[in-house]
């Protein structure tokens, strides 16, 4: 191989390799929110909920978002957890995603009774990049306000 093409190959290398940084870098703080909730029923296995749950993609690459699971947690403590299915985010753009929901009703019940504690969705979402797939955690902190909404429905 001539110097040429092994020059050529290294940019391409590098280049390469700093774009999947970068895309790593915008999705691991693509923000997420609850837009909203609907309590669908409560049973002996939990209060199953429908959410929509809206990813924003900060970067200018089309985002392809693979199985995304999410776990929401009321003063450290498992509150439930839910899956979406893949979708996509255009760039600098919004997507509404909705899934199925499944609190525990014990914790849920503490929750009422302590009045005001900290509420928090997190996951993982798992983006599937050029060559390769990344699985990058999300964090979000509903104000006190918003967590009473989606929680006090039932």
């Amino acid at each position: 191989m001539g110097r040429s093409k092994k020059i050529t190959v290294g940019i391409l290398g590098v280049s390469i390799v700093m774009i999947s940084y970068s895309l790593y870098a915008l999705s691991s703080e693509m923000p997420v929110s609850i837009k909203e909730s609907e309590f669908l029923e409560r049973s002996d296995k939990g209060s199953l909920y429908n959410m929509q749950l809206e990813f924003e993609n900060p970067s200018l690459l089309v985002l392809a978002v693979g199985k995304t699971i999410f776990m929401i947690t009321v003063d450290e403590e498992n509150l439930g957890s839910g899956t979406l299915d893949p979708f996509v985010v255009p760039p600098l753009g919004k997507t509404t995603v909705e899934g199925t929901f499944l609190a525990d009703n014990e914790v849920l019940d503490n929750y009422e009774k302590n009045g005001s504690p900290s509420v928090k969705l997190s996951g993982i979402t798992k983006y599937d990049i050029l060559f390769t797939s990344l699985d990058v955690p999300f964090t979000y902190q509903p104000t006190q306000e918003q967590a009473r909404e989606f929680i006090q429905q039932q």
